[in-house]
């Protein structure tokens, strides 16, 4: 679990969120809005998603 969230950050999908989307994939954080979304950049598709920053902390890693 991701205790910060900062721009930049490249992090690991911990958790199935779709069947398209595998554990371990990694994704760059973007930005993050005044209302605590996260936007992220998957790096195998260049798909951008977001998550409430909440959301994202349960389901993301840092990557290595």
């Amino acid at each position: 679990m991701i205790d910060e969230v900062t721009a930049g950050a490249k992090v690991k999908l911990r958790e199935k969120i779709s069947d398209s989307v595998p554990i371990g994939t990694i994704a760059t954080v973007l930005y993050i809005d005044d209302l605590d979304n996260v936007f992220i950049e998957w790096v195998s598709n260049g798909r951008l998603t977001s998550f409430s920053k909440k959301n994202f902390k349960s389901l993301f890693d840092t990557a290595e």
